[in-house]
C-alpha cells in the first residue's frame, strides 16, 4: 500500500502552481486542519535544472500535503563558473533557511529524487535518516550498502552536532559518502527507509556541465573524521547574489569564491594526514592556478 503513479513528464511552472494554489509565498505551506509537529525546510540545490525541479514540485508537493506538513521549500543555485559544490550548497540552505524561519527540521534533497510511495514520511527522527531505499536507475536497489545519497533529513541539531557536509567536494561524487562519516562518527546510526517505501524514481539526465568528476574524492573521503570539527558548516563562507520568492519556492542563488573555501578547509597544515591530504590540496591548488 501507499504506493502512487508518479509523473515524470515534462511540466511547465505556470501548470504546478496551478495544482497547488494552496502552497504560496516562496514555497509556504501549513494545514488547516491541525498544528504540525514540527516546521519542515526542504533544500534543493539546482543549477540549470529547472525542469527537473519543476517535475520534483509536480510530485513532492501532492506527499507533503496529504502529510499535513508545515513546510517551506529553498532552492539553492550556484552562480557560474565555480565548479558545482552539492555539499556546500547543503551548508548554504540550512543557513540561509534559518534567517527565514527557526526550522526544527531539513530535508536535503536532489532535484531528480522523485518519492512514490506515501508512507514515506518526509519529518526527521532521533537519528538523520536516509530516505533511499531504492532507485528506478538501479532497478529499485542501492549501488552499494553505505550509499547516502538523494534524500536525508537532519534536525536542526543533529546538522549542526556533525557541522554540516564538507565544503571541499568540488564537482561530482565524494560529499555524500564523507557526510555517513560525519553522521557515524557523531554517534548516530544509519536509519533508512525499507526498500518499498524509500522507493524512488530518478528522472534521467545528462551531467551538467560544471559539474565534473572530482578525482580527489577518493582522498578527501579518507579524510573525512579528521576534518570534520575543522571545515564544513562553521566554516561555510559564500556570498548571496540574488533572492527570488515564486509562489512554489523560495530560490537563493549564491556565489561561492573556490580559493577562499579551499584556503580555509586547507589552509590548516597541522592537521595534513599522509599524502592523501597533500595530494588533494595539490590538486586543488593547481585547479585555481590553471
Amino acid at each position: 500500500g501507499g504506493q502512487f503513479a508518479t509523473a515524470l513528464d515534462p511540466v511547465q511552472l505556470y501548470q504546478v502552481e496551478q495544482k497547488y494554489p494552496e502552497v504560496s509565498d516562496g514555497g509556504h505551506y501549513q494545514p488547516r486542519q491541525c498544528k504540525a509537529r514540527e516546521k519542515l525546510a526542504i533544500i534543493i540545490p539546482c543549477r540549470n535544472r529547472e525542469h527537473h525541479l519543476y517535475i520534483l514540485l509536480y510530485n513532492l508537493l501532492r506527499l507533503l500535503i496529504k502529510q499535513r506538513l508545515d513546510f517551506s521549500i529553498f532552492v539553492i543555485d550556484q552562480e557560474m563558473p565555480t565548479t558545482f559544490n552539492r555539499g556546500m550548497l547543503f551548508n548554504v540552505g540550512y543557513l540561509e533557511a534559518l534567517k527565514v524561519r527557526d526550522f526544527d527540521c531539513f530535508i536535503l534533497h536532489d532535484v531528480d529524487m522523485i518519492p512514490t510511495n506515501e508512507q514515506c514520511l518526509y519529518r526527521c527522527t532521533h537519528n538523520p535518516r536516509h530516505f533511499i531505499g531504492g532507485l528506478s536507475k538501479w532497478q529499485y536497489g542501492l549501488p552499494y550498502n553505505a550509499y547516502y545519497g538523494g534524500v536525508v533529513s537532519f534536525t536542526k541539531e543533529q546538522y549542526r552536532k556533525i557541522n554540516g557536509g564538507s565544503n571541499l567536494f568540488f564537482g561530482w561524487g565524494g560529499e555524500d559518502d564523507d557526510l555517513m562519516t560525519r553522521v557515524q562518527s557523531k554517534g548516530y546510526s544509519l536509519v533508512r527507509y525499507p526498500k518499498m517505501i524509500g522507493r524512488y524514481d530518478t528522472v534521467s539526465h545528462n551531467r551538467d556541465s560544471g559539474n565534473g568528476d572530482n578525482p580527489q574524492r577518493f582522498n578527501l573521503i579518507r579524510t573525512s573524521k579528521f576534518r570534520q570539527d575543522r571545515e564544513g558548516l562553521s566554516t561555510t563562507k559564500y556570498k548571496v547574489t540574488e533572492v527570488v520568492k515564486s509562489q512554489l519556492f523560495t530560490k537563493i542563488k549564491v556565489f561561492i569564491n573556490m580559493s577562499e573555501v579551499l584556503q580555509v578547509g586547507f589552509g590548516d597544515n597541522d592537521y595534513r594526514y599522509s599524502g592523501y591530504w597533500r595530494q588533494s590540496a595539490n590538486h586543488y591548488s593547481n585547479l585555481q592556478s590553471s
